[in-house]
């Protein structure tokens, strides 16, 4: 209880308080939607079947705690502090067994010449869409954000970060084909920031962004043993605020 009277007490103390200083603290909530590009993993004996995630759509929401000094008229610096977490759902997976580097048809046997003239490799490339499973990840990130000024209260932001993530690919499964990856790793990750801000009243800012993650070098083990590694990266629109204290 203590902790859902906080934050509106926190937010009813902000805006009642006189214009920010200089340099000020704040607090942000965003969340918004969010969707997992491609991401591929091995199965099989030698990793020899490349599983490839295609995602629905998921969402995503954190919490940061900054501090912003106004260089200028035309400029305002912030660095902060971000947590959270973002999901989105496998919608389909492509189950590849091919050597051949061109795209194949799904659903359909690719016969490739094995390179001597006589004998042939042979694989498959199918795409199921009766899967099941989620991905998800809980970050943090250092974040070094810049506002530029367009009118008296509105500023395009940009920015980026560095940070941990738990990538975590949750119950990964298929028909025909049962579970194939449940397994998760720690790693390091990037986002890129892009979007607006609007100052609503002097201790309260609104802005919609656009945000850029990725997580790199993400290792996992599917159910048969396979290893592998991989990146992760998202597309994610957002909405939030930041109260200044």
């Amino acid at each position: 209880m203590r902790q859902a009277l906080g934050l509106p007490t926190l937010l009813i103390l902000a805006l009642a308080a006189p214009a920010a200083m200089a340099d000020s603290y704040y607090l942000g909530v965003t969340g918004g939607y969010s969707q997992f590009r491609e991401a591929q993993f091995e199965i099989g004996p030698d990793s020899a079947t490349r599983v490839t995630g295609d995602y629905g759509g998921g969402d995503t929401v954190s919490l940061t705690l900054g501090h912003a000094s106004e260089g200028s008229s035309t400029y305002n610096g912030r660095a902060e502090f971000e947590f959270g977490f973002q999901r989105d759902t496998v919608d389909s997976m492509l189950f590849d067994s091919t050597t051949n580097e061109e795209p194949a048809v799904d659903d359909e046997p690719v016969v490739e010449d094995g390179g001597g003239g006589g004998g042939t490799d042979q694989g498959s490339r199918s795409r199921i869409d009766d899967v099941s499973g989620t991905t998800d990840v809980a970050y943090g990130f250092y974040n070094a954000m810049g506002d530029f000024s367009l009118t008296t209260n509105t500023s395009l932001t940009a920015g980026f970060g560095f940070g941990l993530g738990q990538v975590t690919f949750e119950q990964h499964s298929a028909r025909s084909k049962g579970l194939v990856m449940d397994d998760d790793d720690i790693t390091y990750g990037y986002q890129l920031t892009a979007g607006l801000s609007y100052r609503l009243l002097s201790a309260l800012d609104l802005e919609l962004t656009y945000r850029y993650r990725a997580f790199d070098d993400v290792s996992l083990v599917s159910e048969d043993g396979a290893k592998s590694k991989l990146s992760l990266s998202s597309h994610n629109a957002l909405a939030g605020f930041r109260v200044r204290f």
